[in-house]
């Protein structure tokens, strides 16, 4: 049961391995596919509670490691620009808003620092960097994630970044290097402890990605984006 269950984190995005990955760092992704509620439910805390009602503007994310950790890694992050505009992009009429309407929208520099590390995780993901990847998810989403493998007897590995090299499919690659290159950040919507990017990925899929500050750096807190439509 605990292997099950720690496969379903990486199945719904294909990246159960046949094999072992050729790369030599960590990180994954599973997926919650489910609905706006199924997301709020996955949501880290410590989100800063700064707040603002206009939506945030566009933003071009400059180079940001958000963490040492990931530096050390070999990383280096990308430069990307968001949309932004806010949650109200995203609304759907006579559907469940339940995040798009979450908390209210985050002010400036928190949108910009929160999709920098949105961004970083999906890039060092798509790179095969499985240490740098594992270094931009939560501390709970990491040790839950560890605890799991830990128990399982059919995975060798303990680390964040071994576990993920070990399940991650090959064939995924392709597609996680798409919803890093398409990933546009439109909003963060955060409520006391709580917080969510949305943002549009491959085919204009908009997902919901739980986030938490944790002592100034953004991580993300859960293994994938929760679609919204």
């Amino acid at each position: 049961m605990l292997l099950v269950a720690l496969s379903a984190l990486l199945l719904a995005l294909g990246l159960i391995a046949c094999g072992s990955s050729d790369d030599d760092s960590t990180a994954g992704d599973g997926s919650g596919q489910g609905s706006a509620k199924s997301a709020e439910a996955g949501a880290g805390g410590g989100a800063g509670s700064e707040k603002s009602d206009s939506g945030a503007g566009g933003s071009k994310q400059g180079d940001n490691s958000s963490g040492s950790e990931a530096g050390s890694g070999g990383f280096t992050p990308k430069r990307h620009s968001d949309s932004g505009g806010g949650a109200q992009q995203y609304r759907v009429k006579g559907g469940d808003n339940s995040v798009q309407e979450f908390g209210e929208e985050a002010g400036d520099a928190q949108f910009e620092a929160a999709a920098a590390a949105l961004h970083n995780f999906l890039d060092a993901r798509a790179a095969g960097n499985w240490r740098a990847a594992c270094a931009y998810m939560s501390r709970s989403i990491v040790e839950s994630f560890e605890k799991l493998a830990a128990q399982a007897k059919q995975v060798d590995a303990t680390s964040c970044a071994g576990i993920l090299s070990s399940l991650t499919n090959p064939a995924a690659k392709s597609a996680m290097k798409a919803e890093a290159a398409k990933a546009d950040v439109g909003s963060l919507r955060v409520e006391g402890d709580r917080s969510f990017i949305i943002y549009t990925g491959v085919d204009r899929t908009i997902l919901a990605m739980p986030m938490t500050d944790e002592g100034g750096e953004w991580k993300v807190a859960s293994l994938a984006g929760t679609p919204l439509n």
